[in-house]
């Protein structure tokens, strides 16, 4: 059970932006192999990646929050760019509360699908969404990553 006083909102980007490149940094990075030379992602980079998505925060009010979900549609088709959880708070339903936010989203935006994309050096999240009913489509080898799909529509 995630804080009785938490709330999942909308990102304000002033407010969360910075906590959001942490917990990119944290909780992400250590697991893509695009990262994996020493090359850090930037603040900036992060910036314009989320003003370009939907980005949905998980915090006690407008504090800094610890979780965060961003996804993009792509015509019928809802993508799951990142989702990331403080560890402090992780294993008490705030992903699956996120992720349930996002495909409602998805869904109000005629999404038919989800889709997004796991690094193969991270088990926990592919056992993660797999409990969501994501499904494995395909690994890409180029990327290191397999790309799940799960139906919004029945």
């Amino acid at each position: 059970m995630w804080r009785r006083c938490s709330v999942i909102r909308k990102r304000l980007a002033a407010n969360d932006d910075r906590a959001i490149h942490r917990l990119i940094v944290e909780q992400l990075v250590p697991f893509s192999r695009q990262y994996q030379s020493g090359v850090s992602v930037t603040f900036s980079e992060i910036r314009k990646r989320l003003n370009h998505n939907k980005t949905f925060v998980a915090a006690k009010g407008y504090k800094q929050p610890y979780g965060f979900i961003s996804v993009i549609r792509k015509s019928n088709v809802l993508f799951v760019d990142m989702l990331a959880v403080d560890p402090r708070e992780q294993g008490k339903g705030l992903g699956k509360e996120l992720m349930k936010m996002a495909e409602e989203y998805g869904k109000s935006e005629r999404c038919r699908t989800a889709e997004l994309f796991v690094d193969d050096s991270n088990p926990n999240a592919i056992g993660f969404y797999s409990s969501k009913g994501y499904e494995i489509e395909e690994y890409l080898p180029e990327l290191s990553c397999f790309r799940m799909k799960k139906k919004l529509v029945r």
